[in-house]
């Protein structure tokens, strides 16, 4: 779908953005940004396209369904990319009932939209968190249990059911489900452990690492991601899934990711602090195989390379998130237990 109209919710996220500007790069397409503009939408991720011609923002919340269907039948897309969510799970565990509303319920609203408006395709944004922790071995898409399933956090079960309602429009819809992995990159919300662990760094802080520290993710670059959905826009077969995450060899530990951070930087290896603090029911070890994805010829970057980019950036960018800082530690029980 190289050309078109593209109805994209999230757009003012760190994930929506990174999509927005890649979508933006074909001059024959037209991109809504539709975002609600919670603490973690930011429309300063996209003052470098807010003049395109083929970009408009609008501010409306998914979970508004009346407001959401009359958007969609103004514009009539021919897609909707669907990245709008509540997405942390520290904050999930407070506020379930939030994430059940954005994740659920504003899902539900934007398929019905779709339908009401005749939009040909639907691609809604998951997680590899659906499947829930695995030791060894790596999810394929076919392994999601139904319903919450094996999913931990509120945030992980509300995605879960989302993903299961998502796909259950397969019959009325081209729907397209894409499950990332850990994301990271430019303009992420300092909440999040790789710009936290930076943004800290920088600041002289000590760098925080949860229980042992031997946690294990697959970190996925967000402008590889946005290239996946892109892909997955054009090419992705109807009704199917597919897991968007790279494979490290060997795999990245939190405390190994703290341990690289402080040697890029150049601090001393002290400023890492193993707290007494470790989040209830912290999941073990996340791993899916992208098999499927890379069928289609998509292939992540070098995450090292990346990363090393992405600790540059925050720091020509302090202007950007500093002002973030006091929010975004308020919810994390580390800050004050040593």
């Amino acid at each position: 779908m190289k050309d078109g109209l593209l109805l994209v919710t999230g757009g003012a996220g760190f994930l929506g953005s990174h999509f927005v500007r890649r979508a933006l790069r074909s001059p024959d397409r037209t991109v809504v940004n539709v975002d609600a503009l919670t603490y973690a939408g930011d429309l300063r991720r996209l003052v470098d396209v807010e003049k395109q011609g083929g970009y408009r923002f609008i501010g409306a919340d998914i979970t508004r369904a009346e407001e959401i269907e009359a958007l969609a039948r103004e514009h009539r897309p021919d897609a909707i990319v669907h990245f709008a969510a509540e997405s942390h799970v520290t904050r999930s565990e407070s506020k379930p009932e939030t994430f059940f509303k954005t994740n659920v319920e504003g899902t539900r609203a934007l398929l019905e939209a779709a339908l009401s408006c005749g939009a040909r395709r639907f691609v809604h944004i998951s997680t590899d968190e659906v499947y829930g922790p695995i030791l060894q071995g790596a999810f394929r898409e076919q392994d999601k249990l139904p319903g919450v399933g094996s999913a931990s956090s509120p945030y992980a079960q509300s995605k879960a059911l989302a993903d299961d309602l998502a796909r259950s429009y397969s019959d009325r819809l081209e729907v397209v489900v894409v499950r990332p992995t850990n994301a990271f990159g430019p303009w992420q919300y300092p909440e999040k452990a790789f710009p936290r662990w930076v943004t800290r760094a920088i600041r002289g802080e000590p760098i925080l690492v949860w229980g042992d520290g031997l946690y294990i993710r697959q970190w996925l670059y967000a402008e590889d991601l946005a290239d996946a959905v892109l892909l997955l826009l054009d090419e992705g077969a109807a009704g199917e899934t597919y897991n968007a995450g790279p494979v490290h060899e060997p795999e990245i530990t939190n405390l190994s990711l703290a341990r690289w951070i402080v040697s890029y930087l150049g601090l001393d290896p002290s400023v890492i602090e193993m707290t007494g603090y470790d989040r209830p029911d912290h999941d073990r070890r996340y791993a899916v195989d992208s098999g499927k994805l890379r069928a289609l010829g998509w292939q992540p970057g070098e995450v090292w390379s990346q990363f090393a980019a992405t600790a540059d950036w925050y720091r020509r960018h302090s202007s950007w998130w500093e002002s973030l800082i006091g929010e975004a530690e308020s919810i994390y029980a580390d800050s004050t237990i040593k």
